[in-house]
């Protein structure tokens, strides 16, 4: 047994060697430094960033916005990123104020001829990261631009795109989406995301994320709020996880993805969605690209008879479980209220529809169909967060069905503002407003998922995840303590000191630099901190467990020895 410890201690020594020098470390050399001022410069910054021949100077380059600033980040044209980009990796990481706990704001900027820039990147032909970053798609004045594709513009092939810890607040858009990925293969990976505000101009159905023909999306720890439509990656999906989000108040269906080979639904909530219910002349028979007014709707694979992934229906693993939904009754009293005026019928939302029942239930034909666990009740929210938005969302199901739209979405949960946030923030502005929102989607209702943790977003319950301030005091230094014990099987216990309240995050990676979990990841004032790691979900071998805070990070390796 000793002898095998040693091997693996000895393997992990030389992985920990060359993962520190590329998954990890940014030397002076591929990190830059951009200042938020003046207006412009970090599209100025970002796209000047070429040689004389247009090649990226840095193919590694890391592009960082500080904190230590109370400016937003204005961009004053949209980053063409096809010209000197291509095939390369686009990351943007935030340093939060280590006084507000604010993140880096990016927002469009008024240009002389009154316009704004179309969006912040276009033709991104590569992958993206994004980290601690708040869009504000709201113009200085208070006008929000509205268009396609509001945000960023993709068409890459078989790219990665990873976002973690943003808000994406107040955007408008026609047909097109938040964010738009069209090319085949990519892979989606959203975690620990606000997506607020993101609703529709004259009742078109603006999407979160545009995914046509994406391999994998994968959206865990994030909370959607009074949006007009989710995600859209129907073709050639194949697997889709959705996992511990908070949904409250979507106009349309909260995902489409009929098709998809591989799905896992758990441990959501999802309030108020579907909210204008559906023209019974819209609704389509299974076969033929299902659509209903349900949240989960899932389709036979009709279009994929010459597919070369070679799919099965009996093939196809799709679980929904361990989920609550909820309308409020208003809801429903909306759409009785427009049956009684429009020449069609109005169908409420429901949690499933009849096909995708039937398809459960047919285990001949769907043996890998697994539904369980899935209740209808109310968690809870605070109504002072709710009743303004379902009232609003009400008026704009009338408007929408009566043909009354304006281009004016009515059910916006503006971001009261003192001290004009977005422009100069007030140092107790994170105690005065909340960060990074002022909603919070904490309840009270014991809505347990199948990890035992509390059902939606875990990040409205910082406690859950065992992390304990062990005592008040400033440390000395910035540490990470040797987990105990170590080898474990499977639990053991970290501790670690920050000496400066920042973002902290403290994570997970195999010996090949892949990230497996994320243990932190919020503001954290200065203390030490302890939390325990369950590992029961992992194979035995040699793991590194590495702690960020501010402009400070340190690395470790762990044993778990099953």
């Amino acid at each position: 047994m000793k002898k095998i410890i040693a091997i693996m201690l000895f393997t992990a020594s030389a992985v920990l060697y060359i993962v520190s020098g590329s998954a990890f470390a940014q030397t002076s050399s591929d990190t830059l430094y951009i200042s938020p001022l003046p207006p412009g410069n970090i599209n100025n910054v970002i796209a000047g960033d070429t040689t004389d021949t247009g090649a990226r100077k840095d193919p590694n380059r890391v592009y960082v916005l500080t904190g230590t600033q109370d400016t937003t980040y204005f961009f004053t044209a949209t980053i063409n990123m096809a010209a000197n980009f291509n095939g390369v990796t686009l990351t943007i990481i935030g340093k939060n104020n280590p006084i507000t706990g604010m993140p880096p704001v990016i927002e469009p900027y008024i240009l002389q001829d009154n316009s704004t820039p179309a969006r912040f990147t276009e033709n991104l032909e590569g992958n993206l990261n994004l980290d601690n970053l708040y869009f504000l798609g709201k113009r200085p004045d208070g006008l929000i631009t509205a268009g396609d594709d509001r945000l960023l513009d993709g068409i890459p092939v078989g790219s990665s795109i990873r976002i973690n810890h943003c808000v994406f607040d107040d955007f408008t858009a026609g047909q097109g989406a938040l964010i738009s990925y069209g090319g085949s293969g990519n892979s989606f990976y959203i975690t620990n995301c606000e997506f607020r505000n993101i609703q529709s101009q004259a009742g078109f159905p603006t999407n979160i994320i545009f995914a046509e023909a994406a391999d994998t999306l994968q959206f865990v720890n994030n909370t959607f709020f009074a949006i007009a439509f989710g995600i859209w990656g129907n073709d050639n999906l194949r697997y889709f996880q959705f996992n511990h989000n908070t949904m409250v108040g979507c106009a349309w269906m909260p995902f489409r993805i009929y098709q998809a080979d591989s799905a896992y639904i758990s441990n959501n909530i999802f309030y108020d969605t579907y909210a204008w219910g559906l023209d019974s002349a819209s609704i389509k028979a299974g076969g033929l690209g299902n659509e209903s007014p349900g949240v989960v709707v899932f389709d036979s694979l009709f279009q994929f008879s010459e597919s070369p992934y070679n799919w099965t229906e009996a093939g196809r693993s799709i679980v929904v479980n361990n989920n609550a939904y909820f309308w409020q009754s208003s809801i429903d009293s909306t759409i009785a209220s427009i049956n009684d005026t429009t020449k069609n019928y109005i169908v409420p939302p429901a949690w499933m529809d009849s096909h995708t029942t039937a398809m459960f239930a047919d285990k001949t034909s769907w043996p890998g169909l697994s539904a369980s666990n899935n209740v209808n009740t109310d968690p809870g929210f605070s109504a002072s967060i709710v009743d303004p938005m379902v009232a609003g969302l009400n008026l704009y199901t009338i408007a929408r069905w009566n043909g009354t739209i304006s281009t004016s979405p009515l059910w916006r949960q503006n971001v009261t503002d003192p001290a004009n946030v977005f422009g100069q923030v007030a140092s107790n502005w994170a105690q005065t407003q909340g960060y990074p929102v002022p909603e919070n989607f904490k309840y009270s209702a014991s809505l347990n998922g199948s990890d035992g943790l509390p059902l939606g977003d875990l990040n409205w319950f910082p406690g859950v995840t065992g992390i304990e301030q062990t005592n008040n005091g400033i440390p000395a230094e910035f540490s990470l303590n040797q987990n105990y014990p170590n080898p474990f099987n499977p639990t053991t216990n970290i501790k670690y000191s920050i000496t400066k309240g920042a973002l902290v995050t403290l994570k997970i990676y195999n010996i090949l630099g892949q990230e497996v979990a994320t243990l932190v990841n919020q503001y954290q004032k200065p203390g030490n901190y302890s939390i325990d790691f369950n590992a029961s979900n992992l194979a035995s071998g040699v793991y590194l467990y590495r702690l960020e805070s501010g402009n400070n990070a340190l690395t470790k390796k762990m044993v778990l020895l099953k």
